[in-house]
């Protein structure tokens, strides 16, 4: 079987960890390397990729900490929570695992770039530098770019030194075809599509690691695809979370929402735009505090965790331009009240193309994955285990996962 092959090949690739005195962040997301590492220390505080850790051992992917100890130390609080009907996603707090944990912590914002114009011209040369690092370090690797709107199309105008061919599902693929052609961008485009496959959708569950509804973490058996077309050769690009950094969409991104503090941000965000500096901008701290918390507390699981999904997947290294080294210090150091007023990413577009870029002028949404609903169930991703002689501590007793 497919699934029990992919399990095998996750054992054979543990067998023999990297063994390193001090580990870094970059060390394990600057390159595709190992997958499972052993340090006497980490060196780091991760805001958004993921790194999870289990005694001395340290992967991207929380499935092989499993099989390398060959349990599951089962959290009863975690697996009420993936049972509700309100379900997103877990969070740090509440590991399926009890025994591994996920290192990092929020970054939050010094407030030190107040003005539009120096942090949209800091951001352009960190993301230039930040990805002629990768491509230095990844020499003869094509260029994947994952498009849909701005954030990713504007990833199109870079200054690529690898080839760059970009992938669009579906209904962003005939405007990312104009957007390229509108552009005067010699980028190949093609279509994206999710398709569905009962042995790979075992594989992604077990990668799951039961971290969220799954239904936005779409393509990846596509993906899978087109990372074995070009021999693993390449490197998967995304443009995550611009829009919370780079657009007022700041000003109502807050997890969780509950309503006293939502109805806040959504009476300043409307409100915004006509208070005096005075009043906008002490509000507008407050709120990009909640938005500090938020990158850590939710788009670091549902968008930098899915970054590890898909590269454990694959096999092959997958990025996101808006999170390189050098750009975390520019957006760490933003004052959204008074820099982020307004949407730059065209601002930013425009330094990257050196002439005005003409984006498209809708951004319509994919489907979700309606064969992906169920996939985060403990039952499911427990069952697996069990098939694969993963030990399963603390089960009994819950209702409907018995032994």
């Amino acid at each position: 079987m497919f699934f029990m092959d992919y399990f095998e090949k996750i054992r054979k690739k543990i067998k023999n960890p990297k063994s390193v005195e001090v580990l870094t962040e970059d060390m394990l997301w600057q390159k595709q390397g190992p997958l499972l590492w052993k340090a006497i220390r980490f060196d780091g505080m991760p805001a958004f990729y993921p790194v999870y850790r289990y005694k001395d051992y340290y992967s991207y992917s929380p499935l092989a900490l499993i099989l390398h100890k060959n349990t599951l130390h089962l959290n009863r609080e975690a697996v009420k929570k993936l049972n509700a009907k309100d379900f997103i996603l877990l969070g740090h707090e509440t590991p399926i695992d009890l025994d591994i944990e996920r290192i990092g912590a929020s970054h939050g914002f010094t407030e030190k770039i107040t003005d539009a114009d120096d942090y949209c011209r800091m951001l352009v040369e960190a993301i230039k530098t930040d990805i002629a690092e990768i491509e230095k370090r990844n020499p003869g690797f094509i260029n994947v770019i994952m498009c849909g709107g701005k954030d990713s199309l504007n990833l199109l105008l870079l200054p690529w030194q690898n080839p760059v061919v970009a992938y669009s599902a579906e209904p962003n693929y005939p405007l990312v075809c104009d957007f390229v052609k509108d552009n005067n961008l010699d980028i190949e485009v093609r279509l994206l599509e999710d398709s569905f496959d009962e042995n790979y959708l075992q594989d992604e569950i077990a990668e799951l690691y039961c971290r969220l509804d799954s239904v936005h973490w779409r393509w990846g058996h596509h993906i899978k695809k087109i990372a074995d077309d070009y021999s693993k050769k390449l490197i998967i690009w995304k443009g995550q979370m611009a829009d919370a950094y780079f657009a007022p969409r700041w000003k109502t991104y807050i997890y969780p929402e509950n309503e006293p503090r939502l109805f806040f941000c959504k009476v300043y965000n409307k409100l915004s735009p006509y208070l005096p500096m005075f009043l906008s901008v002490p509000f507008g701290h407050l709120i990009s505090r909640m938005v500090a918390d938020t990158v850590w507390n939710k788009g670091a699981i549902s968008q930098g965790d899915h970054m590890a999904f898909i590269r454990a997947l694959t096999d092959t290294l997958v990025l996101s331009a808006y999170h390189g080294k050098n750009v975390q210090k520019v957006l760490s150091s933003v004052d959204l009240a008074k820099a982020v007023q307004k949407d730059v990413r065209m601002k930013i577009g425009e330094m990257l193309h050196g002439k005005p870029v003409i984006y498209p002028s809708s951004n319509p949404s994919p489907k979700l994955s309606d064969f992906r609903a169920e996939a985060h169930k403990p039952e499911k991703f427990i069952g697996l285990l069990k098939k694969h002689g993963v030990d399963i501590i603390g089960q009994n007793g819950l209702s409907g996962n018995g032994r």
